[in-house]
């Protein structure tokens, strides 16, 4: 059916991939332990050009977006004490995450006038997506404000023994 579907000179690649129920595969092909196939070549160059494709993982994307950044000079901030324009430092935290994450991921990089499509392959795990590594430290001091803010306190932390799962499954 899919290369019926797939219009004249059919699709670059198909894979098909069966699950059969032990009782029904027993009864169709008898008792073989494996049945392999080999992918076709159209499969196996489509692989190999995702390989050498630039790609990064789902964890790095998420290095990069909690990353201190230096401000340019034109952010600078003015030091309400010694009125001098300071550059400062500007660092996104993941305080707490949700039952349900949603990742959406930029598609498009606008260069002055013009956007254009990523195509940068973002790998990612389908089961035990850990988000630990990305989520703030409570309980640990980060600096102080400067101004009219109070010093920095972190938001209260839970007891030792309250489970955090970080674990996501796609």
């Amino acid at each position: 059916r899919a290369l019926q579907l797939s219009g004249a000179g059919g699709p670059p690649h198909v894979k098909l991939t069966v699950e059969w129920d032990v009782s029904t595969k027993e009864r169709l092909f008898g008792n073989i332990q494996e049945e392999v196939v080999q992918d076709a070549e159209s499969v196996r160059l489509q692989q190999q050009a995702h390989r050498q494709q630039h790609s990064c993982t789902l964890d790095e994307c998420f290095q990069l977006y909690t990353k201190e950044e230096q401000l340019a000079p034109d952010d600078a901030w003015r030091c309400p004490h010694c009125k001098v324009p300071q550059q400062g430092t500007v660092k996104l935290s993941l305080w707490t995450l949700p039952d349900i994450l949603i990742i959406h991921l930029k598609r498009f990089r606008q260069v002055a006038e013009h956007r254009h499509k990523l195509t940068t392959l973002v790998r990612f795990p389908l089961r035990g997506l850990d988000m630990a590594p990305h989520v703030a430290q409570r309980g640990q001091a980060g600096g102080q404000l400067v101004g009219r803010w109070a010093p920095w306190r972190p938001p209260l932390c839970l007891p030792p023994s309250c489970p955090r799962d970080y674990l996501y499954d796609l």
